[in-house]
């Protein structure tokens, strides 16, 4: 493998700059999202609730929230941060959102098509799971297959039913939820790992099956926070969660504020420089990189 491909290590620092906090190049300030919708699911807390509050700060006019969860407040709270930064109020869907479960997901698909006039711009898949990391065979067997319950037929539920609303739109954006863990291996994270690798070839087929219509569909490391999903790691390893959730909230932010075809079927990650790495287009094209793949 070259030094730019998905080994781990070199992943980490694919841009010469890392951020850990949100940057001005992506502030969401600068952003115009108006007319514009997107959709969030695992929206609840930690990174899904910052990226609403980005979109928000963006001027986004139509955001869909969803979760298992109560969202009551951050639908005040997303009213509150555009109304702070002299945006229009958005129109703000709030569901209740299982994405495991098909009916659930296709209730939500007609909900936003009824509410945002039949399509949708961004969908950011951020809905996820990750059992305690034990050795596979001191696994419990449902823990361990909730990883791929969550990260994947969940992931392939919203791709489903929202593709149809995606390319009704101008920006034809999924964004799915991936993690460095895809491109190493933790000792016990066997569920959850192999899950996040899985994640990106979905993104890979879902970006082939749907080039010629536009479409664009790329994994994403949605940042190392502090969540409560995360801190299940290792204690040995929370040292790694040092980001703050507006650098997560407002790089999604701008990876969906235009049509990037380039990035289709590719690995991004939030804490890249996102300035440096538009930079570098011509070399990610040319070599097609950012994906997984055998190199012989």
């Amino acid at each position: 493998m070259t030094t730019r491909d998905l080994d781990g290590e070199s992943l980490l620092h694919f841009t010469k700059t890392i951020h850990r906090d949100t940057y001005p190049y992506i502030s969401p300030e600068k952003l115009d999202y108006s007319g514009r919708s997107v959709l969030i699911t695992g929206a609840s807390k930690g990174i899904g609730r910052a990226t609403a509050l980005s979109y928000a700060a963006a001027g986004c006019s139509n955001i869909a929230i969803g979760a298992r969860s109560d969202l009551s407040s951050l639908v005040q709270e997303i009213k509150q941060v555009a109304n702070k930064l002299g945006r229009k109020e958005p129109k703000v869907v709030s569901m209740k959102l299982d994405v495991t479960l098909e009916d659930s997901v296709k209730a939500a698909a007609e909900i936003i098509a009824k509410e945002f006039g039949g399509a949708l711009d961004v969908l950011i898949a951020n809905a996820g799971y990750l059992a305690p990391w034990v050795p596979l065979g001191d696994s419990d067997s449902s823990d361990w297959w909730r990883n791929w319950e969550v990260n994947i037929k969940g992931t392939y539920l919203c791709a489903k039913y929202f593709i149809p609303l995606l390319l009704k739109s101008g920006i034809r954006t999924c964004i799915l939820a991936s993690s460095y863990g895809a491109a190493v291996l933790g000792k016990g994270a066997s569920g959850y790992q192999t899950s996040k690798f899985a994640v990106c070839r979905l993104a890979q087929f879902i970006s082939s099956d749907y080039a010629d219509q536009g479409l664009v569909c790329f994994a994403l490391h949605p940042g190392s926070l502090k969540t409560e999903l995360a801190l299940r790691i290792p204690e040995d390893l929370h040292f790694h969660l040092a980001d703050e959730p507006e650098l997560p909230g407002d790089a999604i932010a701008w990876l969906g504020k235009e049509h990037r075809p380039w990035m289709s079927g590719r690995f991004i990650s939030v804490a890249w420089d996102m300035e440096e790495l538009e930079a570098m287009k011509d070399e990610i094209v040319k070599g097609d990189l950012l994906k997984f793949k055998i190199l012989t």
